[in-house]
């Protein structure tokens, strides 16, 4: 093994190490606070509050699936090279969650676009009833959609990947269009037509000449741009890697084993393909900190009545006369 190949093991290493233990924390802190927020009562009607409090849920099983079994096979015999079920099983639960998480999201754009619409017709689309319905109906979809993926992965030279030849092809366009096509242009899509109508609300209210809706509308318009171009940036940037590489994948012919050549190539699979594909789950709530003054406001709500709630809990001194 050449300096270079050994070079980009150890990199791996510390990037699993230190980089993907760094992620899943903030991500299960982040999504534990997503859930405490989007749980209160002022959220539980909101139907949009409910599909990010059941993408933050699946963002954390997904994300742990995926990251914890990599974590533990750095110092232990890793049962993803050599246990053909626990491959599968580990798959399919990364895979159905981490889908799910990202149709929720998807949905959640959706009904935003409903909620701002100045149709009637669209805006009932953005209804509490219609959020308790889609949201099994989403789990379910991917509960059985994800066998159909699980079934192509197995073991081959100590990797859980899909297997060689038509499985790998049919598994790649399977990835494509259900991580890549189909997220991107439902969002981008339905980001364009929500930002057409906030446009409008904001002509409409300016016309009435009430600059205290104007300004309402303004902050909202800035809010909900930012942190859906946000999530948006980081949703391609974090999934078309892992797209390329499936093409690079089922286009080229594979490298001989020990080579040089198959060593780069497992960096960068891992990299787009694990790495940068599951930090993904980890970061909407600290994009909503980041970008949202309003959730800000939310989250020091929440801090506040947890340590109301601690501080009441603690118990009194004894007095000692």
């Amino acid at each position: 093994m050449s300096l270079s190949t050994s070079t980009l093991v150890v990199v791996q290493q510390y990037l699993t190490r230190y980089g993907m233990t760094t992620y899943d924390i903030l991500g299960n802190i982040g999504s534990i606070f997503n859930l405490l927020i989007f749980s209160q009562s002022s959220h539980r009607c909101n139907p949009c509050s409910l599909y990010i409090f059941s993408m933050s849920l699946c963002s954390a099983i997904g994300l742990n699936s995926a990251v914890i079994p990599l974590i533990y096979a750095l110092d232990h015999p890793n049962p993803l090279s050599y246990s053909i079920p626990f491959c599968k099983s580990q798959y399919y639960f990364r895979h159905v969650f981490s889908q799910s998480m990202r149709t929720f999201f998807v949905v959640a754009c959706v009904d935003r676009y409903a909620s701002c619409s100045n149709r009637v017709f669209i805006r009932s689309f953005s209804r509490h009833q219609i959020a308790i319905r889609v949201i099994p109906l989403v789990i379910i979809f991917w509960i059985l959609l994800g066998l159909f993926p699980t079934m192509l992965y197995t073991i081959s030279n100590g990797v859980c990947d899909a297997q060689d030849g038509l499985p790998n092809i049919l598994y790649s366009a399977y990835i494509m269009i259900v991580l890549g096509i189909l997220p991107l242009v439902t969002l981008f899509t339905f980001g364009v037509l929500m930002m057409i109508n906030l446009k409008e609300s904001r002509a409409n209210a300016q016309t009435l000449g009430n600059r205290k809706i104007v300004s309402i509308i303004r902050k909202r318009d800035r809010n909900m741009m930012r942190m859906l171009l946000t999530e948006l940036t980081i949703y391609i940037i974090t999934t078309i890697p892992n797209t390329v590489v499936l093409i690079y994948k089922v286009a080229t012919p594979p490298a001989a084993n020990g080579s040089e050549r198959q060593c780069i190539e497992s960096f960068v699979f891992y990299f787009a393909r694990v790495f940068l594909l599951y930090l993904n789950n980890s970061l909407s709530f600290w994009i909503y900190l980041i970008t949202s003054q309003s959730f800000r406001h939310e989250f020091k709500k929440l801090l506040f009545h947890l340590f109301s709630f601690v501080e009441h809990k603690k118990p009194q001194a004894t007095i000692v006369h």
